[in-house]
């Protein structure tokens, strides 16, 4: 086990120098013309968890790596790496929406869009699809679960910042299961809204509820709370109690996780605020992969939706970690993404985000 008293901090101010791109480079390739990869060899998982640790990128699992006790991601069988550029003219750097939306649906957007293409018309999530084979469906995020993220699994609309809108078409949507924070958005007029689509909503994680209804669970009125500062439930409880619930239907599930505060973490320059974000990714990697292996028809995948920080780490003094930020925004970096359980060798590749959202689909309607 690694042991780390104090971890240093640097902004590392570099003098920004431009680099130019040949003419037909500068857009970056969209999901048409993405090489696919032969998958006709796939083992059709029967369910699938997706964890999405935001805005991690290399240097944050670096980081993790080296300062926290464990590094969970070395269980996974298959590892790869993923492009995360946006559909938005010459942009490289995506956000979360934009993002999101490609791995929810195998279809790139512009930055802001949560599962609209560019006209703003709808494009079918997985959880949508899911739902449709007799799945059941969860997102759990510890941000508010109306953030880009989650949201692109579940709503539609063109701008990320309506969360209010977002939680209106949340309370209605086909998905069994939400949980995270946020309550601030859903009033009494859109938990009205809820209950009139066969919904229920809880505060505590060990609520009661009724099985034969939709369950949304509050945890906090803004985002949770940090994972270091006593996270209540954590993120493995939410995804523990979610696995318990969804794992009753017998024609399988799909549910993704977000860690959301990678990201701020990367966004304040805050290392011990990523160490602590990414501690809890350990926790829940370990109950995800242990639930795999009692359940082997189920196919678990960790990434990101992007880099946020530039994030590089040195040797500070006396054998800690001088950790570096190039930016407080995303970067147009590759991200890892580890694999385990039937079906993961696909992404044992260098592949567009688009292609997780693609297989993923796939995997449930070939099911």
């Amino acid at each position: 086990m690694i042991y780390l008293i104090t971890i240093l901090c640097m902004v590392f101010t570099a003098q920004a120098q431009d680099l130019e791109v040949p003419e037909h480079l500068k857009k970056p390739p969209t999901s048409e013309n993405t090489i696919l990869i032969d998958d006709d060899k796939a083992i059709t998982p029967k369910s699938i968890i997706l964890i999405i640790a935001d805005g991690a990128g290399i240097g944050h699992f670096t980081l993790s790596y080296y300062a926290n006790d464990k590094f969970s991601p070395s269980q996974f069988q298959h590892v790869g790496l993923v492009a995360t550029h946006p559909d938005d003219g010459l942009k490289k750097v995506t956000d979360s929406a934009s993002s999101g939306t490609a791995m929810a649906t195998g279809q790139k957007t512009y930055n802001g869009a949560i599962a609209v293409d560019e006209d703003g018309e709808p494009i079918e999530t997985i959880i949508e699809i899911a739902n449709k084979m007799g799945m059941s469906t969860g997102v759990i995020a510890t941000s508010t679960v109306t953030h880009a993220t989650p949201a692109s699994f579940v709503a539609h609309i063109d701008y990320r910042k309506k969360q209010a809108e977002i939680a209106r078409q949340m309370a209605k949507a086909d998905v069994d299961l939400i949980f995270g924070g946020g309550a601030k958005f859903w009033g009494e007029d859109v938990l009205s809204i809820l209950r009139d689509n066969n919904g229920q909503y809880i505060t505590n994680i060990n609520e009661s509820y009724n099985p034969s209804k939709r369950l949304v669970g509050l945890f906090n009125d803004g985002a949770m709370d940090l994972h270091s500062e006593g996270r209540t439930p954590t993120t493995t409880e939410m995804t523990k109690r979610a696995l318990d619930i969804l794992d009753n239907n017998t024609g399988g599930f799909f549910l993704m996780v977000e860690e959301s505060q990678v990201d701020w973490g990367g966004h304040s320059n805050d290392p011990e605020y990523i160490r602590g974000e990414m501690e809890s990714l350990n926790d829940l990697i370990d109950m995800c992969l242990q639930y795999q292996l009692e359940n082997q028809n189920v196919l678990v995948v960790l990434t990101a939706d992007h880099e946020c920080g530039g994030v590089a780490i040195h040797d500070g003094d006396d054998g800690n970690l001088d950790v570096q930020f190039t930016s407080d925004y995303h970067s147009a970096n590759f991200v890892p993404i580890w694999a385990s359980g039937p079906g993961a060798y696909f992404f044992d590749a260098m592949m567009d985000n688009t292609m997780i959202g693609k297989q993923l689909i796939k995997y449930v309607k070939n099911r």
